[in-house]
């Protein structure tokens, strides 16, 4: 997938660059990433395109009209955000932008780039089912087998726990204790004993493991308020 930023400042596009690689990564979505400045033709393979409606030439007429593209749109102007509507964006962001902010609008983004997200096989009950890597929260041992949790369903597979992990891309998801496997993507706070994940389950933290899982959390979230472009 392909994904261009277009800033008024090649400060905020590298910034924001950067965001969407660490996000893409994270949901294990493979996207080539480039800022180009205003008034470059955007090119017509781009699926994601975040642009500056502050200083920067009207949206060509194209990309106005081309609705299976992803178009982001960003403005330091109030009024803006009710001029964008008219350009149907799948979602407008007020400068300055809050990595938080941009995360949670590409989230809202991933639906419309199903088909190209990493995917983990596994065989439930006879038939072989194929998981996107970011819809995967959290696997345990369960019995002689895992039990995967996903935003749906659970699904439980014969496959031991190890051979599934070690199957799973190491920068997404860590072993936190003997039985569990975490997907980083998911985790929103870790405690002493415990993550809580995005859909409010507790999940247990071995003693040993706390400060890798730590952090490999802030790592994975390293571009902090302090980083946002201004």
């Amino acid at each position: 997938m392909r994904a261009v930023v277009c800033m008024r400042s090649a400060r905020e596009g590298e910034t924001l660059c950067q965001a969407i690689r660490l996000w893409a990564e994270m949901v294990c979505l493979g996207v080539e990433v480039s800022a180009q400045a205003p008034g470059e033709a955007i090119p017509e393979e781009a699926a994601l395109l975040l642009w500056d409606m502050d200083g920067t030439p009207a949206l060509p007429v194209g990309v106005r009209t081309d609705r299976s593209r992803v178009l982001l749109l960003c403005s330091s102007q109030p009024q803006a955000a009710i001029e964008s509507y008219a350009l149907h964006p799948d979602a407008f962001l007020s400068k300055p932008i809050r990595m938080e902010a941009l995360h949670q609008a590409l989230e809202r983004c991933v639906a419309r780039c199903w088909g190209d997200l990493e995917r983990v096989e596994v065989l439930c009950g006879g038939a072989r089912r194929r998981i996107p890597l970011c819809d995967l929260l959290w696997a345990e041992s369960y019995q002689h087998g895992a039990l995967l949790h996903t935003s749906l369903e659970e699904i439980q597979t014969r496959e031991s726990l190890r051979d599934l992990a070690a199957r799973l891309p190491e920068r997404v998801f860590l072993r936190c204790q003997r039985g569990y496997v975490v997907n980083l993507y998911h985790i929103r706070d870790i405690g002493q004993t415990s993550a809580r994940m995005t859909n409010g389950a507790e999940i247990p933290i071995g003693r040993r493991a706390r400060s890798d899982v730590l952090e490999a959390y802030r790592r994975s979230r390293r571009i902090g308020e302090d980083e946002a472009p201004r």
